[in-house]
């Protein structure tokens, strides 16, 4: 699809979705990967699919990221600037008029509607007045009253912004629970009160150009991590059209263009789908949709330099990351000797390919074990 040799920048190589997002990468030829990072110890800045590494300290002037963007952009003639991660992206789309190289950037939303959807409070907003499904939700902050009577029970609590990977989301089942809470050290920032939604996880992962869908798939948590909130261990794709249409008038409302990730769960008492939350950046599970047919990454590349391409089809498979995989050799030791599912619908050639990040992760945890 891309007819030509391209350089990118990825700025925030400190973000946890690196390495998968390296690894869709390199399933193309003709692109160079240079990586900037506030931290110069990240795993990463080993892969033989980085051809350069660039190591800025990480300051509280928010435009220096974007001082050095520029000078990377310029020093080894960049194509394609793409942030992978919702702090630098907010950051470059608050700052964007201060890139000298604007034409370079990848496609993102606006500043505006980024907020909106990077914050749960936002999105619940906008998601009420387009009459989009949800669950009822309430902003709860410190130190300003509310009516309890207000909630309804199970009540699914979690911070409006940041934190991330399921952590600091709570379940109570009354309102003894829930006032417990708000007497409580957990209760030390803005929080989003929500009904809970029995039911089951489902997800959508969509790459937009102004709020057309130019790529997505759909897939249902079959395995859970640590905990139901917690990134899952294990997905499969499907079909479902109801829940297609319901994200693309979400993004369509949302103008958005660039990647994003959306939460959503199956009513089972309402037998609908609702909105949960939009994650406005690359996700975990990207090297699953890789591995159905869908190359987030590269795509994301193709329509930021106006490459013009249909919406790919994806297949309906099983995916285990490598927790899930080891979970399910645990549970069946039978599974160790399923080779072929291992290396069509797992990351681990990734690891056999590119095996310098985990040798060095591993020999980092084992000084951490033997200074403890």
């Amino acid at each position: 699809m891309i007819d030509r040799k391209i350089s990118i920048l990825i700025p925030d190589g400190e973000a946890p979705v690196l390495m998968i997002v390296l690894n869709c990468l390199s399933e193309a030829r003709g692109i160079k990967i240079h990586v900037m990072s506030n931290d110069k110890d990240i795993p990463m800045k080993h892969s033989k699919n980085v051809d350069k590494f660039s190591y800025y300290p990480k300051t509280d002037s928010e435009t220096d990221l974007i001082d050095n963007i520029n000078k990377e952009v310029e020093k080894y003639n960049i194509d394609l600037i793409l942030p992978i991660f919702e702090d630098s992206i907010g950051i470059i789309l608050k700052h964007k008029n201060l890139i000298n190289s604007i034409d370079k950037l990848a496609l993102l939303p606006s500043y505006a509607n980024f907020n909106i959807a990077n914050n749960k409070g936002n999105l619940t907003k906008l998601l009420e007045k387009n009459n989009l499904p949800y669950p009822k939700s309430k902003i709860i902050e410190k130190n300003i009253p509310f009516d309890i009577k207000e909630i309804r029970y199970p009540v699914l609590v979690k911070p409006v912004e940041g934190i991330g990977g399921g952590l600091g989301i709570y379940v109570y089942k009354d309102e003894k629970e829930f006032t417990e809470f708000l007497n409580s050290d957990k209760f030390n920032c803005t929080y989003l009160a929500q009904d809970y939604v029995e039911g089951y996880d489902i997800d959508c992962s969509v790459l937009c150009k102004n709020g057309e869908i130019k790529a997505y798939t759909i897939q249902k948590a079959n395995m859970h991590g640590v905990s139901k909130f917690e990134p899952q261990y294990g997905i499969e794709f499907l079909k479902e059209d109801v829940l297609y249409g319901i994200i693309k008038q979400l993004m369509k409302t949302l103008n958005w263009s660039g990647v994003a990730h959306i939460d959503m769960r199956y009513d089972k008492n309402t037998n609908e789908f609702k909105i949960i939350e939009v994650n406005p950046r690359f996700w975990g599970s990207v090297e699953a949709s890789l591995l159905a047919g869908v190359n987030f990454p590269y795509l994301y590349c193709a329509a930021s330099l106006n490459y013009n391409f249909d919406i790919p089809k994806y297949n309906f498979i099983k995916y285990l990351n490598m927790k899930g995989l080891i979970k399910s050799i645990k549970n069946n030791k039978s599974n160790l000797f399923k080779f072929n599912f291992i290396l069509k619908n797992t990351p681990l050639k990734y690891s056999i390919k590119d095996p310098m990040p985990t040798l060095y992760r591993f020999n980092r945890f084992i000084l951490r074990k033997i200074k403890s």
